[in-house]
């Protein structure tokens, strides 16, 4: 799935793989897609249980953000001055937390470790050490209400059915759906957006457009005449947007993971 949009909330671009010839259901039996590669009949494509072609990935399907959700716990814990530039993490290359061991992507890859980072260097470096333990300190409640607050866990009412709300977890929803505490390790999988959290990708575009536009949530929309309303603003400090707003340009530079 790929989503584009403007700052402002305008999508320029909305694509879901795999896709299907619409024709196919307008134009009868006579009609033949220009390309050998597609769904040559409605029955290929209503029959597709594994690929899942009517399923619009972009709204409707909901995945572990995975590590674009490090820029919302790096606001949360920025915007609740829980921490600040000078909050560094040593990178150990893995956290033993009982019987379990939670590594970074660098150590278990290459065997190297990062040293010490702060916020803007964790971002950079997308380093899991660090938002593990930034994770613990901030908590998973304060996470939980900054995911909310960009619009997570719930619909940004985009102009097209079939949108999906995702999931924000909490103790409470563990233990209610789960049966089980909230352990440790929950935290730390929730840091690098792993774990419980569910977003579909236009979440995750919602998100970085927060940070790109010093701090408006905005609805997603098609229609071209259609004003972009405001869901969310004011939510996040200029401090805040702008160290996340340093770590990304970094994280794009030499010596980023980008």
């Amino acid at each position: 799935a790929v989503v584009v949009t403007t700052p402002g909330g305008e999508v320029l671009a909305l694509i879901s793989k795999p896709s299907f010839d619409p024709n196919l259901f307008t134009l009868g039996q006579n009609y033949k897609p220009l390309s050998p590669s597609s769904y040559l009949s409605i029955p290929d494509i209503l029959n597709d249980n594994d690929n899942q072609p009517l399923l619009n990935r972009a709204i409707s399907g909901v995945y572990p953000p995975g590590s674009t959700f490090k820029i919302v716990v790096a606001a949360s814990g920025l915007n609740n001055k829980i921490i600040d530039e000078n909050f560094e993490v040593e990178d150990t290359g893995s956290i033993d937390v009982g019987v379990f061991t939670f590594s970074n992507w660098y150590f278990t890859q290459y065997g190297k470790t990062d040293g010490s980072l702060n916020v803007v260097g964790g971002i950079k470096r997308s380093n899991d050490i660090f938002f593990y333990k930034l994770a613990e300190k901030v908590g998973a409640s304060k996470i939980s209400q900054t995911a909310m607050d960009f619009g997570l866990g719930q619909k940004l009412g985009i102009d097209l059915a079939g949108e999906a709300k995702g999931l924000i977890p909490t103790r409470k929803w563990k233990e209610k759906t789960i049966g089980e505490p909230w352990f440790l390790g929950d935290t730390y999988l929730y840091g690098i957006g792993q774990g419980y959290v569910l977003t579909t990708p236009l979440q995750v575009n919602a998100w970085t457009q927060v940070i790109a536009n010093g701090g408006s949530l905005y609805q997603p929309h098609l229609l071209i005449n259609q004003k972009s309303k405001i869901k969310n603003q004011k939510f996040l400090n200029d401090k805040t947007i702008s160290l996340i707003r340093e770590g990304m340009v970094e994280s794009c530079s030499p010596g980023g993971v980008a």
